[in-house]
């Protein structure tokens, strides 16, 4: 046990935006299940996630966040749609946006502190956003490409990226 833990006996993250983070990881790891490469990358993803959950690392949960996004980049590049990709991304991206939300309440507050409702609105805001500008990504490919095309899959990596910006 850490010194500021025995003092503060509540440090670390809240467990309910930990185990969001968590299942929307494990949503991932099952998209890209089918494809043996993809789901190593997400894996790794993954492990380096939690780790970066459990140290408070802000750079391990990005490279957590980055095998997660690795591991649907691969699995597009294996026959996958680019809805498919656009969707399979919103998971990866509330993954990580979760898991700072929750590190930075436990540096703040602690585990114990009645976080609930501030956990339950800022997942609800982000998935509102990520369904959002996924719905916008979506209705350009449809309107833009009447085929898949590289174009059509970068256009909708880019939208997949500018949201994750904005949400940061």
């Amino acid at each position: 046990m850490s010194r500021s833990s025995e003092v503060h006996g509540n440090d670390g993250p809240p467990r309910f935006s930990v185990g969001l983070s968590a299942l929307a990881a494990v949503v991932v790891l099952v998209l890209v299940g089918p494809f043996p490469a993809a789901l190593g990358v997400g894996l790794l993803g993954t492990l380096s996630g939690a780790v970066g959950v459990a140290r408070d690392s802000g750079w391990l949960r990005t490279l957590g966040a980055a095998g997660l996004f690795g591991g649907v980049l691969l699995a597009g590049t294996a026959g996958r749609s680019p809805p498919w990709l656009l969707a399979a991304t919103v998971p990866a991206v509330l993954s990580w946006v979760t898991a700072r939300h929750a590190c930075r309440l436990g540096r703040q507050v602690g585990r114990d502190a009645p976080t609930l409702r501030v956990e339950l609105v800022h997942a609800v805001s982000t998935l509102a956003i990520l369904v959002g500008g996924g719905g916008v990504g979506y209705l350009t490919y449809r309107s833009a490409v009447t085929s898949t095309s590289p174009l059509a899959v970068g256009l909708l990596l880019l939208a997949a990226v500018a949201f994750t910006i904005a949400l940061r």
